[in-house]
């Protein structure tokens, strides 16, 4: 191979600069590439609160009452047969129901229920939501809001 004629006594050859400017990128870039596969494998997400909220011992719920748990968003109804755990969350845009009457109203656009949760009047589409009800080792009620039922599945209470 001839000399380069423009090149100086012992300067790097431009071509030898850029391959090594070429292999430079390269492997800046598979170290982006590694670290991004890295950060996208370790779990970032933080899932919020849990769903499944303890409600406390099925006898401090008489027959015949609905209870409001703040904590867990949910009516606790309890009847002859057993117990329901009724969502307080309207089924329009999501506002808290509150009762009215026997029955409930959501406060942020008029929606009415009757006491089994069916809509009565207003913009709501559905009925509230009936959650799972459980009891967890300690004999505890755990209301399940992840996980819709039947409204007329109810929790056994001896």
């Amino acid at each position: 191979m001839a000399d380069d004629p423009v090149q100086q006594p012992g300067a790097v050859p431009r071509r030898n600069v850029l391959f090594a400017l070429g292999c430079g990128a390269l492997g800046l870039s598979t170290v982006a590439g590694a670290a991004a596969s890295v950060r996208f494998a370790i779990n970032p997400v933080s899932w919020g609160p849990s769903l499944r909220k303890t409600l406390g011992p099925p006898a401090q719920y008489g027959v015949g009452t609905r209870t409001w748990i703040d904590g867990a968003g949910v009516f606790v109804v309890r009847d002859a047969v057993g117990l329901r755990a009724l969502s307080g969350r309207c089924t329009h845009l999501g506002c808290t129901v509150r009762e009215d009457g026997d029955g409930f109203v959501c406060p942020c656009h008029g929606s009415t229920y009757d006491a089994e949760g069916r809509v009565t009047a207003g913009p709501a589409p559905e009925p509230l939501a009936y959650v799972r009800l459980t009891r967890d080792g300690r004999g505890r009620l755990v209301a399940d809001l992840g996980r819709e039922v039947a409204a007329d599945e109810r929790l056994k209470v001896v």
